[in-house]
């Protein structure tokens, strides 16, 4: 009996994203999330409140939600957070996501030593047309030219990369939104 438990434990998470057993439970939590949602924009409106203006979108798709749930449990099941977090929570503007990976979750003076380096060369390649400008600034072009978002952004997304952040974000985002949602809805009201 044992032995077809651990067997049917290891099919299911071999391929996480495709099990039933994980979609439909995945989907249970879908659909209340979406149940929540909806009332929630609904009593928004009720007081008056642009569902919109306090973070209350339209819910996802159903399917594309399971979608994300089961990918969550893919994830976590292969330790792949990185992955997780380019395919559902990384800015769309990012770019060389395999080199942005290399700065997730650095400490800060790997950090501060790697910006001096950028800055360093840049310095070396523009000569006095840089001389002006400061540290951050020339390290902020390059973050751009290289990643596609700016500075501050590399710095909070990936260079702060959590990887149980992501998990978190991905499997109750949509709870803590809510969350936030009410708190702001008190205000407004």
């Amino acid at each position: 009996m044992l032995g077809l438990q651990k067997q049917a434990m290891k099919q299911m998470v071999s391929n996480p994203e495709e099990n039933e057993q994980i979609r439909a439970y995945a989907s249970i939590l879908a659909g209340l999330e979406r149940d929540q949602r909806e009332q929630m924009r609904q009593h928004a409106e009720n007081l008056g409140v642009d569902p919109d203006e306090v973070g209350l979108a339209e819910p996802p798709d159903s399917e594309e939600r399971v979608s994300e749930l089961a990918a969550a449990v893919g994830a976590h099941v292969v330790g792949d957070a990185w992955g997780l977090y380019v395919d559902h929570l990384a800015p769309d503007e990012l770019e060389n996501a395999d080199r942005a990976k290399e700065f997730a979750g650095v400490d800060a003076d790997e950090w501060d030593a790697q910006i001096e380096e950028w800055v360093e060369a840049f310095r070396d390649r523009a000569g006095d047309a840089v001389a002006d400008r400061s540290d951050r600034d020339l390290a902020d072009v390059h973050v751009r030219e290289t990643f596609g978002v700016g500075l501050d952004t590399f710095e909070a997304v990936i260079v702060e990369f959590e990887p149980g952040r992501v998990f978190q974000e991905v499997v109750a985002g949509p709870i803590e939104t809510h969350t936030e949602a009410l708190a702001d809805i008190d205000r407004e009201v």
